[in-house]
């Protein structure tokens, strides 16, 4: 039977019209029907006229009028209606005839045959609606493009539907707003819905109720439905609300304390902090209060002020420290975001307000599991939160806390020996390099004009990069395992391994190699899916990027190709020309690349094979096989953490031996890849990774991050044992997860801090770190100003490009450097640097007290002292500069 529910209010004028148009679409149904108008003691008279025109219609028992004098509202009314009814298939209707009777039978129908909702829409194919005006237009879309996490159903501010009755036994329907629609399709999750195309017909009689009421009323239903379907992502969302406008209560309070107060006579750190601590205390007293009357509401009675005070304090601790790392910084150089911010602003106002940011993550999970902890309230009605909505709630939350870390310690930690020399490359861009493909200078070249030259414009493009590999690895992990919690959990292992989450915070051609290899296995298998050109264009496009970026992308053409052999949709693409034509189209997006290696000798190809099968230019002897294959294996439980690196090993074992996990129902269409289908495209590229390097270790000592690519498929592989383990009946194995989770991000964490803040002198740091040698920077500046006779200031020259590379960059106004003498990895100098005018003075720093270069380089020359280069107190090296006038020839190109 069915029933359709039409709730009134003041609908008099149609009354007639709705009741014969109603009648006439029963009578089109072979089944019972009936029809409950619901009106909310409408003052116009509805109820009357309702009863009087189905009276006029003889509809007998097929019209019931049911009056409502308390507790009204279009919600209540429908909720109402579904009480009253008596049909196992349930319509609801608007009175005004814009929503079509005759569409009835239609919607009827789809329920019969299976469906479980079934919604009359306006953007379907053949629906639509006539004579609206733009703006009504505009309101309708932007209203179902909001609600659009919430459901799947295209029109879903539709009220106009129908369902089983079952349906709204399965839920805790909430009747509230005026969308009762959505309020249901929210709630439905999982079930067959079917949308029946119907044009919508503005109302010809009586008045349109839809105003700013009605349209705050929904955004309010909207942001409660949210609430209820992401909890925590909302929660989060809500609690940096609360953060924001406790900065401006934080910033108004510190402004006055250190400027106007006086505070800061005390000096920037010692004024700092005691301003700092007052606009703390005040500042959270006044989240406290906020956060337990919005965010944290349904929580209150438990609310604790003393444990939020606590949680807050450790993000203090942690904003404290970058507020002296801030102000103590020299001056930005002109140009850039950061020096225009620092005139804008003061520094310890920029200070305080990435501090804030910095501690938003850990105050809101502090808060929520301790300060606000659940108790015994009754929990608000709210919609399903299956652990698939979850999942990607913390995916969420996880990638813009690591966006926001990423970009604080790019901001804060010193640059690397070769971060300086990749940035000399921005400075002379070109298509290829005597070490690398050009894409890290691009890169960074991007970056620095963005931003400025500092640390965090050298870091900028590449750490965005890093945010979205991390994103692209969840959807790998995702697609294979069919769960967003396995997802989840590849993201966990990603942004918490050393590999990754150190790795990425440096600036180096591994992260836009390890982006675009991503990238294009994601693209191969869309493309495989949809089999559009336009994806395997793609493909191809990133394929190409991915060579600019390194060349051990081309591991990935091989895995690829024995991944498309592998599977039948991949070997029935190979019969095809699409691939091929994604081939070219990576060939012509690295072409100029192959062109400048090409003009070059090979150079860069040819170092970087001897540096991987066989002694580098400038390389040790030393004993290889077995031994350089143990270090090999102990590099990457290094850079994985050893708990991790054995769960990776295991999971590409399971991944061999083990049946692909099963498609869940409703995820076997034709065009939807299989986990079996997808398997070789994560397998493929990390055993020929693990392969050829791990090959290639007993031959040659090889880097631990030469096989980083392999984990960008085989971390996706672990997420799923790790989600299987995480969650396991048997305590031991949950905490086993947990340890091995935790002890990486503990390491991750501790090295994040203790390159951009020294905590431990050791006496063995190793010069390859992040270490700050602007005092290195500053000992030279003196020098050339103490040698700059007659407006002429002596030329820069370095033993290796390293110290050239740094000198460069951390001299104040960042001089053109020299390298004439490097056979090895920087060997770019020499095809960008020219020969000095006879004449030309020039001070040379080396680490060597006596280095044999002086006499080739120099025509005659005096030493000018040494310098050491100290970290916690601790002496790491000494350097040595010599000042004499330089010969041209030993500046003579290759």
């Amino acid at each position: 039977m069915l029933s359709v529910i039409v709730p009134t209010y003041n609908e008099r004028d149609n009354a007639a019209e709705l009741i014969r148009r109603t009648l006439a679409a029963f009578d089109l149904i072979q089944e019972p029907v009936e029809l409950l108008i619901v009106d909310d003691d409408s003052p116009d008279g509805t109820s009357a006229a309702m009863a009087e025109a189905a009276a006029t219609h003889h509809a007998g028992e097929r019209v019931r009028v049911i009056t409502r004098s308390t507790d009204k509202g279009l919600a209540k009314a429908v909720a109402a209606g579904f009480a009253a009814a008596r049909g196992d298939v349930l319509a609801v209707m608007d009175a005004d005839l814009s929503h079509p009777p005759e569409q009835l039978p239609a919607l009827l129908g789809a329920i019969r045959k299976g469906a479980d909702v079934a919604v009359a829409s306006r953007y379907v194919p053949e629906g639509g609606t006539e004579g609206w005006p733009l703006k009504r237009r505009i309101i309708s879309r932007v209203a179902c493009w909001l609600a659009k996490p919430l459901t799947p159903i295209r029109d879903s501010t539709s009220g106009y539907f129908a369902l089983r009755r079952e349906c709204l036994e399965s839920v805790d329907f909430v009747p509230r707003g005026y969308k009762i629609g959505l309020e249901l399709f929210a709630r439905l999750p999982g079930r067959h819905t079917v949308e029946v195309p119907f044009v919508f017909r503005d109302r010809t009689r009586g008045s349109s109720k839809l105003g700013g009421a009605v349209i705050l009323a929904y955004l309010v239903q909207l942001a409660a439905l949210y609430r209820d379907r992401f909890p925590r992502l909302i929660g989060y969302l809500q609690f940096g609300l609360v953060g924001v406008l406790g900065m401006a209560v934080d910033s108004a309070t510190f402004g006055m304390a250190y400027w106007y107060i006086g505070l800061k006579a005390l000096g920037p750190t010692l004024g700092g902090f005691f301003a700092q601590t007052l606009s703390f205390l005040v500042a959270a007293r006044f989240n406290f209060a906020l956060n337990r009357l919005w965010t944290f509401r349904e929580r209150r009675n438990h609310a604790r002020m003393s444990v939020f005070l606590a949680v807050s304090l450790v993000g203090f601790a942690l904003r404290s420290l970058l507020f002296e790392f801030i102000v103590n910084l020299p001056p930005p150089a002109a140009g850039g975001l950061w020096a225009g911010l620092v005139q804008a602003v003061s520094v310890e106002q920029i200070a305080l307000i990435l501090g804030v940011v910095l501690a938003s993550a850990w105050n809101f999970y502090g808060s929520r599991r301790w300060a606000f902890p659940a108790g015994d309230e009754a929990a608000p009605e709210g919609l399903p939160q299956p652990s698939e909505l979850i999942a990607r709630s913390w995916v969420v939350i996880l990638l813009i806390s690591a966006g926001i870390l990423s970009i604080l310690f790019a901001s804060q930690t010193p640059l690397t020996f070769d971060e300086t020399y990749y940035w000399q490359w921005s400075r002379h861009l070109a298509w290829g390099y005597f070490d690398h493909p050009p894409m890290i200078a691009y890169l960074i070249a991007a970056g620095t004009r963005l931003v400025g030259t500092n640390p965090l414009g050298v870091r900028l493009v590449p750490g965005m990069l890093a945010v979205t590999l991390a994103w692209m690895m969840y959807q790998l992990g995702k697609a294979y395992w069919r769960s967003s919690r396995a997802g989840l959990w590849t993201l966990v292992l990603t942004v918490t391994t050393p590999l990754f989450a150190v790795g990425n915070m440096i600036s180096t051609p591994d992260t836009p190699l390890l982006f675009f290899w991503t990238a294009t296995i994601l693209l191969t298998l869309r493309a495989l899916e949809r089999e559009r050109l336009l994806d395997w264009l793609l493909m191809g496009a990133c394929a190409g990027m991915g060579m600019l970026s390194k060349f051990p992308m081309i591991l990935l053409y091989l895995a690829l190709l024995f991944a498309l052999l592998a599977t039948t949709r991949g070997r029935r693409a190979l019969r095809g020309i699409k691939p091929w034509l994604a081939l070219g189209v990576s060939v012509l997006v690295s072409l100029p690349m192959i062109v400048w290696e090409y003009q070059n000798n090979l150079d860069s190809v040819i170092f970087h094979l001897k540096q991987g099968l066989g002694p580098a230019a400038g390389a040790h002897d030393h004993v290889t096989g077995l031994a350089t294959f143990g270090q090999y294996l102990l590099g990457q439980a290094g850079v994985l953490t050893p708990l991790v690196f054995a769960l990776t090993l295991a999971a590409v074992g399971y991944a061999m031996l083990r049946p692909a996990p099963g498609n869940p129902s409703g995820a076997n269409a034709e065009s939807t890849l299989t986990p079996a289908e997808i398997r070789p495209f994560l397998l493929s590229p990390a055993l020929v990774t693990f392969g050829v390097f791990g090959a290639a270790s007993f031959l040659q000592s090889s880097g631990p991050n030469w096989s980083a690519p392999a984990y960008v498929t085989a971390l996706p592989l672990a997420g799923g044992l790790m989600a299987a383990l995480i969650h396991h009946r048997l305590r031991p194995l949950r905490w086993l997860a947990g340890v091995t989770i935790g002890f990486a991000a503990m390491v991750s964490l501790y090295t994040h801090i203790e390159v951009a803040h020294p905590l431990i002198p050791y006496p063995n740091y190793p010069l390859t770190f992040p270490l700050d040698r602007t005092p290195l920077a500053n000992w030279v500046g003196r020098l050339r100003e103490q040698e700059t006779r007659d407006g002429k200031t002596p030329w820069i020259v370095g033993s290796n490009y390293k110290i050239a590379s740094v000198l460069a960059f951390d001299m104040p106004d960042r001089p053109t450097t020299y390298d004439p003498f490097e056979i090895g990895s920087g060997s770019a100098y020499l095809a960008w640097q020219q020969p000095p005018a006879k004449g030309t003075m020039g001070i040379y720093v080396s680490h060597n007290a006596h280095p044999w270069e002086l006499s080739r380089l120099f025509m005659h020359y005096r030493p000018l002292g040494d310098f050491a280069l100290t970290r916690l107190g601790v002496t790491l090296r000494h350097y040595y500069a010599f000042v004499g006038e330089l010969r041209p020839q030993a500046f003579d190109r290759r």
